[in-house]
């Protein structure tokens, strides 16, 4: 019962630290708390949200971590400058995309889904083998079976971007992947709102038909397209979304969606 009781009370600590550094990793993320502004004391802390200093010093480390702010003698905790933030941080990318100021972040990161992904596709047509093609018809496959926005039609929607950039062989390109997953999850979440699934899959089908078939060319313009019109897609949606939402909108929790991308021509992103 005692290592019950005592397994309980970890978990409810752990869950106590997250949400703490959730709350000012948001703030930070937003532009509440600017670069170099202080963060209250810890025992400011401890009395405003009714947690312990254990709580308070686990949190600050978390963001400390993430490069988000530094701890010294006689200045207590501050925020460090952008250029010093872990932006691949999964939490990190959570915090920018549930923050009320989202369009800066959200053009940086199809930004370089733009400097990667057509690259890539280009890449796989030469290097994608027997397994990794039957992944991406599978993927493919899952999309078309599962309800618009569906947690599987999620995963399978993510799958067929992770096979493209593991299909290049490129050890940076796939790590690079699994950094951005959980962005591009709730990034995907949004432009899924915009237009019909059966766009999303022909968008999908083309870039594959070209991979598949070893076309280089139109592999690397079918998914240059594809970024270019989901980004367009996340902004429309964006827009739609924070007429009402405040600087700590999600602090509740994470947004969970599948997501939408669609070709109507070489639009590019703004």
């Amino acid at each position: 019962m005692l290592q019950v009781n005592a397994r309980t009370m970890h978990g409810e600590r752990a869950s106590r630290t997250m949400s703490l550094a959730a709350t000012f990793g948001r703030r930070i993320a937003s532009g509440r708390l600017a670069c170099g502004e202080a963060l209250p004391t810890e025992k400011e802390l401890q009395t405003q949200y009714r947690v312990s200093r254990t709580v308070v010093r686990e949190a600050v480390r978390h963001l400390v971590a993430k490069g988000l702010v530094s701890v010294g003698p006689k200045v207590g905790t501050r925020v460090r400058e952008r250029i010093e933030w872990n932006m691949l941080d999964p939490d990190v990318m959570g915090w920018h995309l549930t923050a009320a100021i989202r369009r800066p972040f959200i053009e940086s990161l199809y930004e370089m889904r733009l400097i990667n992904e057509p690259q890539a596709a280009r890449l796989a047509c030469d290097r994608i083998s027997p397994e990794q093609a039957a992944r991406l018809q599978a993927a493919m496959t899952g999309m078309r079976e599962n309800p618009r926005g569906s947690p599987e039609l999620i995963a399978a929607d993510l799958a067929f971007h992770r096979v493209i950039l593991e299909a290049t062989g490129n050890p940076m390109l796939v790590s690079l992947g699994a950094m951005i997953e959980r962005s591009l999850s709730i990034s995907f979440s949004l432009s899924w709102r915009q237009n019909p699934q059966e766009e999303t899959l022909r968008q999908h089908g083309r870039v594959m038909d070209a991979i598949l078939a070893g076309d280089r060319e139109a592999a690397e313009l079918f998914m240059r397209r594809l970024i270019e019109s989901a980004f367009n897609d996340v902004i429309l949606a964006l827009y739609a979304d924070d007429g009402t939402r405040g600087d700590d909108a999600g602090e509740a929790g994470d947004t969970n969606a599948g997501h939408r991308e669609r070709d109507h021509g070489a639009r590019s992103a703004p």
